[in-house]
């Protein structure tokens, strides 16, 4: 299998897991990602893609980008809910103690 190949293998597998944020594992991503810059940097140096091949590839590197930053929203988006949890029973539990 040549790395072109490897890379949009990869790049289906990537999209399909960021489509379910909720059941990433961690660290699996980042390591995902550095096997997918790997894969690219192999195909940049061994020159040999032809323009359409070219085309699609940024094309699917923009949906992967997309689809990281929607899962990256995502995440940050369930941080402040769990934040602003965490505040709402602390400030209850404060008001609570103050009226005992």
């Amino acid at each position: 299998m040549t790395p072109l190949d490897e890379l949009s293998e990869l790049d289906t597998r990537l999209l399909a897991a960021l489509q379910q944020p909720d059941s990433l594992e961690p660290g699996w991503l980042d390591q995902q990602l550095a096997r997918r810059a790997a894969l690219l940097a192999r195909v940049i140096e061994q020159a040999q893609v032809s323009a359409e091949q070219a085309s699609e590839l940024v094309a699917r590197s923009r949906r992967v980008k997309e689809a990281a930053e929607q899962t990256r929203q995502w995440f940050a988006d369930r941080l402040a809910r769990m934040q602003k949890g965490r505040r709402s029973v602390k400030a209850y539990q404060n008001i609570k103690r103050n009226q005992e």
